[in-house]
C-alpha cells in the first residue's frame, strides 16, 4: 500500500516533465534533485504564492497589435549601451454638458467641449541601467503647456535607485496615476486642489518584492519647460506595501498599501504648492473674491488598492495643513462587466475644511484650476457621486468613457451659496 502511494505521488509531483525525463527519473537514471520543474501556471500558481494578473488586465490579440508595437524604434536587449528607444504620446478629448445652480445666485453654464491633453515624447533604455524621458504637453493655456517631464531613472545594486530631472511627484494614488491609467475623467477636487506641481527634483529609493520607499527634494519653481533651483523647495517621503493573498476557491488578492508625506519649507511663498494662482479672482457660484491664494505645509496621503479578478477597488485619505487646512477622501470601485472590454467605475468624493471657503476648485471640463482660467468655486464642503463606464476599444491605449456625475458644494461658512450640481461626461482617450 505504501509503495502504491508513493509511486502514485512520484506521478504527480513529475506529471509537468517531458515524458522522457519522468521515465529516466523513475528508473534511477536521473537524480530528481536534478530536474527543473517548468513553471507553475493557473490556480496552482495562486497556491504557490505565484502574483496572478488580474483578469481585466489580461488583453486578448488583437489586429491593432502591430500597430501599436510599431511605437518601439529600437528594441535590442543584448545592446551594452542601447537598449530601446520608443516614443509615447497620450490625447484626451474631454466633454461636459450640466449645469451647476448656486443657492441665491445664478447658475452656471458647464457644457463645453476640449483637448484636455495632448502630449508627445520618447523614452530611452541605456546601459542596463537606466532610463529617460521626455514628454511634452500641447494642451491648455500658456500656464499648462510645455515640457511636462524630462526625467531619468538610474538603478543601482540589485533594486535600489535614484531618479532626476523634472517630474511630477509622486503624492495620493490619483495624482501619481498617469492619465491614460486613470478611471475617471478627471481627477478628483482635493487632489486637484492640493497636488504639486510637475518640477524639478531628485528622489533616492528602493523597490523590493514587498516594501518600497522613495525620499527627495524638489524645487518650489514652477516652470511649464524647465524648472531651476528656487526657493528651499519641499521634501517628498513615500512609503508602501504590496502583497498577494490566497483566495479560498477563487482569484488571488493583490493588495497595495501606501503613505505619502510633504514639507514644504516656502509654506507661504512657493508657487509650486499649490501649482495654481487663484488670488483676486471671484468664484463663479457666488462672485465671492478670492482673497488669497490657499498655501500648505504638510500634505498626507495614505490610501490601499485592492483587486481581485474583475473587482477593483481605490480609497485614499487627504490631509492638507497650512493657512488653509483641507481634508477629505476618494472611494473609487471598479467591476469589468465584460473582461478587458467594458468596465464599470464609480467614485464617491468628499472634502472640507474649517476655513470660510477654503475649498478652491472646478467643475466639468474645467475641474482642474491648473489647466486654464475657467471658472472656479468656492465653499466648506464637497460631495461628489460618479457613475460611468469605459469601453475599451483596444487595451488601455483607445478608450471611450462616459458617466454621470452629481456634485454637492455648500458654502455655510461663507456667504451661504451652496451649490448643487448634475453633469454628463464623454470622452476619447488614445495613448501608445
Amino acid at each position: 500500500m505504501k509503495t502504491a502511494f508513493t509511486f502514485g505521488g512520484a506521478l504527480m509531483l513529475l506529471a509537468p516533465l517531458h515524458a522522457n525525463e519522468a521515465l529516466d527519473v523513475l528508473e534511477g537514471k536521473k537524480d530528481p534533485a536534478s530536474v527543473v520543474l517548468p513553471p507553475v501556471e493557473g490556480a496552482a500558481a495562486a497556491e504557490e504564492g505565484v502574483p496572478v494578473v488580474p483578469l481585466g488586465d489580461e488583453w486578448a490579440p488583437s489586429p491593432l497589435d502591430p500597430v501599436w508595437a510599431r511605437a518601439v524604434l529600437f528594441e535590442d536587449p543584448s545592446n551594452p549601451w542601447v537598449q530601446q528607444v520608443a516614443i509615447g504620446g497620450l490625447f484626451h478629448w474631454q466633454g461636459a454638458w450640466g449645469q451647476a445652480t448656486p443657492e441665491g445666485g445664478r447658475e452656471v453654464d458647464l457644457d463645453g467641449t476640449r483637448t484636455r491633453r495632448a502630449r508627445l515624447g520618447a523614452r530611452l533604455k541605456a546601459f542596463r541601467n537606466t532610463e529617460i524621458e521626455a514628454v511634452a504637453e500641447f494642451a491648455g493655456d500658456s500656464n499648462y503647456n510645455g515640457i511636462e517631464r524630462l526625467q531619468g531613472k538610474t538603478t543601482f545594486l540589485e533594486n535600489g535607485y535614484v531618479k532626476y530631472g523634472k517630474m511630477r511627484p509622486g503624492f495620493t494614488t490619483e495624482y501619481r496615476t498617469e492619465p491614460q491609467q486613470s478611471l475617471t475623467p478627471e481627477r478628483s477636487f482635493l487632489v486637484n486642489m492640493v497636488a504639486p506641481a510637475a518640477t524639478l527634483g531628485l528622489m533616492v529609493g528602493q523597490d523590493t518584492d514587498r516594501w518600497d520607499w522613495g525620499l527627495g527634494w524638489f524645487s518650489s519653481d514652477n516652470d511649464s519647460n524647465i524648472p531651476g533651483v528656487k526657493g528651499d523647495g519641499f521634501l517628498l517621503a513615500n512609503l508602501a506595501l504590496e502583497s498577494w493573498e490566497k483566495a479560498e476557491g477563487g482569484s488571488p488578492i493583490r493588495t497595495r498599501w501606501h503613505a505619502d508625506y510633504i514639507y514644504n519649507f516656502d509654506d507661504k511663498g512657493s508657487p509650486a504648492i499649490p501649482r495654481y494662482n487663484v488670488a483676486g479672482r471671484r468664484s463663479a457660484n457666488g462672485n465671492q473674491l478670492i482673497a488669497r491664494n490657499p498655501a500648505f505645509q504638510h500634505l498626507f496621503s495614505t490610501g490601499v488598492e485592492v483587486e481581485q479578478g474583475q473587482f477593483g477597488f481605490a480609497g485614499d485619505f487627504i490631509m492638507a495643513r497650512g493657512d488653509t487646512n483641507a481634508w477629505g477622501l476618494s472611494l473609487t470601485p471598479s467591476y469589468w462587466a465584460l473582461p478587458g472590454t467594458l468596465q464599470i467605475v464609480g467614485r464617491y468624493h468628499y472634502a472640507d475644511t474649517d476655513e470660510a471657503d477654503g475649498l478652491v476648485g472646478g467643475m466639468g471640463t474645467g475641474s482642474d484650476p491648473y489647466f486654464d482660467s475657467t471658472p472656479v468655486f468656492t465653499g466648506d464642503e464637497y460631495h461628489s457621486f460618479y457613475l460611468g463606464a469605459n469601453l475599451h476599444l483596444y487595451k488601455d491605449e483607445l478608450i471611450l468613457m462616459n458617466g454621470l456625475e452629481h456634485v454637492l458644494l455648500k458654502d455655510q461658512s461663507g456667504g451661504g451659496f451652496d451649490t448643487d450640481a448634475w453633469i454628463w461626461h464623454s470622452g476619447a482617450r488614445m495613448s501608445f
